[in-house]
């Protein structure tokens, strides 16, 4: 077992595991801030736990709040914007 605590920070990201088949990516957006369409090498769960965020995905885009999950093919096209401030878990896995 493997213990993994996410940091207060401000507007910003962190790994909080980081291997060749897995990461685990702290996500932290303040209102207005968007995140520009990228794509992934590897399936990812996108899991919010505070705040609102547009997510903008290849089928349209979806309002997110806690207690929603976004999960993704890899490669998939994708943009974020924090329509409030907002916390997120990404966990990006090859599968």
């Amino acid at each position: 077992m493997k213990k993994l605590s996410a940091n207060i920070l401000d507007g910003k990201f962190e790994h909080l595991l980081d291997e060749d088949k897995l990461q685990i990516t702290h996500l932290q957006i303040k209102k207005g801030e968007e995140i520009p369409s990228h794509k992934s090498d590897k399936n990812v769960v996108v899991v919010i736990y505070k705040g609102k965020v547009d997510f903008v995905g290849e089928n349209g885009n979806e309002i997110i709040v806690p207690g929603d999950i976004i999960t993704m093919e890899a490669n998939e096209l994708h943009a974020l914007k924090a329509i409030d401030d907002s916390d997120l878990m990404v966990i990006k896995a090859k599968i």
